[in-house]
């Protein structure tokens, strides 16, 4: 059966996981500590990131920490409002662990097996919500303040995605926005028409933003090209159905390129394509597709069925590459959230000789087979791949946005850090963003304490 030929409905479960972790996340108590520590405080697992960071006694260890972060959509790096660039003191916080008492508290009456899977659950719809953040506040500086003020008026989709225009509206319509936080949303959005920003708003602000209102596809040598930061609110479904068949393709390429394309926006397009023009997608995007839609939360139950029909178009990169992403940023970080380790012997299985003999001179081969034919049953144990895999930095992407973080002892070039290692798995993501964490050498740096340290 065609995984891309109807829409997969969620178990109740899956729904009902995806609601309580939405309405965890909203806690107050937890919310105020995102806000404080950031969103490092919820990508990566306690247990494993202290082992890679060799933390000994958060009580007596003083830690340096600072966050980065490079956008590849507007090709500049950007930094959290307000926040200086050099490093900040905050003694005594590793806000990993405590970020996940936080949650373990608001969820310890569920059985223990249920509590692990939701608290993973949990993270994703945290990174959701930063995701919304990061794509926003390159247009829109608020977009942090709005995300923690007005989080009630988020809508969600049952995959447990956040649907941007239904919120849009909701904001505009619930929300007190000044007028020019008004025309941003409805520019971005397409809320209005050209007759109505005219008549409705002050030339300046209109002047100011017209580069958002610009929705035009563009053609360029006859292959169709979309404005990358318009991209990702094009939901104009009608347009789509009455485009050329090579625009049609053109266009799907470009949104899975960008990782911007919500999955029941992709079934949609691929229902209105000839197969000819889908088998022309799946050989350039096989990788992507599989990667963002089948690998997080909740469809990585479709991953196998998506995988038959993709496997043929990878290349050996390109399976190299998604080993490397199941092994070291699912399964050495312990998810909880599926059983990884059944899938990567599935996927093992599933996959032509022609790309299994591929990695076998790759220093990934001795942990594919460490996984492999690990007794089924017994619990994995993650940190013998972090021993084994000599990694410079935890990593962990997810549709659009990649995460690292890195021990370093000292100040270091992190533009040059994100040169070489944005690229290491698979093509550059829209946002990478990078954690870095050392331990302070008392007298070596003149740091300056942040808020929220203790």
């Amino acid at each position: 059966m065609d995984v891309f030929n109807h829409f997969n409905v969620l178990s109740l479960r899956q729904m009902a996981m995806t609601k309580l972790a939405i309405t965890v996340g909203r806690d107050p108590e937890i919310m105020d500590f995102v806000k404080t520590n950031g969103c490092a405080s919820f990508i990566f697992p306690s247990r494993e990131t202290h082992l890679y960071l060799d933390a000994k006694s958060q009580m007596e260890e003083r830690w340096i920490s600072k966050d980065f972060l490079i956008s590849y959509t507007v090709s500049n790096m950007y930094m959290p409002p307000g926040e200086p660039y050099d490093f900040v003191t905050r003694k005594n916080i590793l806000p990993f662990a405590r970020w996940e008492e936080l949650v373990e508290e608001r969820i310890f009456a569920l059985p223990q097996p249920l509590q692990q899977e939701l608290l993973d659950v949990v993270r994703s719809v945290n990174i959701e919500i930063d995701k919304w953040i990061k794509y926003h506040y390159q247009f829109w500086p608020k977009a942090p303040e709005i995300a923690y003020d007005a989080q009630r008026y988020f809508q969600w989709n049952s995959f447990g995605k956040i649907d941007r225009g239904k919120t849009a509206r909701f904001l505009i319509s619930n929300v007190r926005l000044n007028i020019e936080d008004h025309y941003i949303l409805t520019s971005l959005y397409n809320l209005m028409d050209k007759k109505q920003r005219e008549e409705r708003w002050p030339d300046e602000i209109v002047q100011k933003y017209s580069s958002l209102v610009e929705n035009k596809v563009v053609s360029d040598h006859g292959v169709m090209t979309i404005r990358r930061k318009e991209s990702y609110y094009f939901r104009r479904k009608d347009s789509f159905i009455t485009l050329h068949f090579f625009r049609k393709r053109e266009f799907v390429k470009e949104f899975l390129r960008e990782e911007c394309l919500q999955y029941e926006d992709f079934l949609f397009y691929l229902s209105h394509m000839l197969d000819v023009e889908r088998k022309k997608v799946f050989e350039k995007r096989a990788f992507k597709i599989l990667q963002m839609y089948f690998l997080d939360w909740p469809l990585q139950c479709m991953f196998l069925k998506a995988a038959e029909q993709l496997l043929p178009y990878f290349t050996e990169r390109e399976f190299l590459d998604m080993l490397k992403l199941i092994i070291y940023e699912r399964i050495m970080l312990c998810r909880k959230d599926f059983n990884y380790i059944d899938l990567l012997k599935e996927f093992w299985s599933l996959s032509p000789s022609r790309l299994q003999e591929s990695i076998e001179t790759d220093s990934i081969y001795e942990s594919v087979m460490l996984i492999i034919n690990f007794p089924d049953g017994e619990i994995f144990p993650g940190e013998l791949l972090l021993e084994s895999s000599n990694a410079d930095c935890l990593t962990f992407r997810y549709c659009g946005v990649k995460y690292c973080l890195v021990r370093t002892e000292k100040p270091f070039d992190f533009v040059e850090f994100f040169r070489k290692n944005s690229h290491r798995v698979g093509p550059p993501p829209v946002f990478s963003n990078l954690f870095s964490f050392g331990k302070e050498l008392k007298g070596k740096y003149n740091l300056m304490p942040c808020s929220g340290a203790e």
